[in-house]
């Protein structure tokens, strides 16, 4: 039986070998040349954006608007919240229930009110169209002005930062007119904390369920009363009185919820 011949690995010849090192430093030069190319690049920390607005602009679009406020004045009412709530507002199952009503309405007018016509009936529903085409344009204008307003503000916040960056660098290094600076904005950047303001403070929702499991497993002596009375028209009151006895005695109470309409 014969024997499998052996491969025998062949010597890389020198001519291969510089083949292979000419190879290598190409790729290692053109590796160096786009690193260099990289650094060279001026690196730009705020993404491109849309061009900015001209002044001449601006003051255009707020006469515009302050006109349409001027309009509206005559028309619109002073309407309160309670005023709001009072009213009939149209979502999408409303709408459907006027559309086909008045559809309805249009093949059987003999069931119509004496008070209220038909031609009265589309004219009302018409009035309230138009107005919601108009608030639909206004809510995407909003949204427009509000774009610009988000990115405008990141960068002057920005400006700000590098601002305090190159303060605060230079307080580091002792200069006079820039620790003054420093230990002005500094307190932007300060954590205030939790306020502590003693027997007078009011427990939030976290600390009075804590002290409730706590009193309900029997870990501490104490009293909890919750006191709550429904909000009417003319005002309503809440009241939470958390007393918890542990090593030093505490008093807690607070009122929530005082309105008057």
């Amino acid at each position: 039986m014969a024997r499998p011949k052996k491969t025998v690995a062949k010597k890389a010849t020198p001519k291969a070998k510089a083949a292979r090192t000419t190879k290598a430093t190409a790729k290692a030069q053109s590796g160096e040349a786009v690193i260099k190319m990289l650094k060279g690049t001026p690196t730009t920390k705020r993404p491109p954006n849309n061009p900015d607005v001209p002044q001449a602009t601006i003051d255009h679009l707020n006469t515009m608007l302050n006109d349409l406020k001027n309009i509206l004045d005559d028309y619109a009412q002073h309407l309160r919240s309670l005023d709001r709530r009072r009213l009939n507002g149209v979502g999408v199952k409303k709408l459907g229930f006027i559309e086909r009503a008045y559809e309805l309405a249009l093949e059987n007018s003999e069931f119509l009110p004496h008070y209220l016509t038909i031609e009265r009936f589309g004219t009302d529903i018409q009035y309230f169209m138009d107005f919601r085409s108009l608030v639909d344009l206004t809510t995407q204008i909003r949204e427009k002005l509000w774009n610009i307003t988000i990115q405008s503000s990141d960068i002057a916040y920005t400006d700000a930062l590098e601002f305090y960056a190159s303060v605060r660098e230079a307080a580091k290094r002792r200069v006079d007119a820039a620790e003054t600076i420093f230990h002005e904005l500094s307190p932007f950047f300060r954590t205030m904390g939790r306020k502590t303001e003693g027997e007078e403070a009011a427990p939030t929702k976290k600390q009075a369920l804590r002290d409730f499991k706590a009193l309900e497993s029997g870990k501490h002596d104490g009293i909890l009363v919750i006191e709550n009375r429904k909000p009417k028209l003319t005002g309503g009151k809440r009241k939470i009185i958390d007393e918890t006895f542990r090593d030093d005695a505490k008093f807690k109470e607070t009122e929530q919820g005082e309105f008057n309409e």
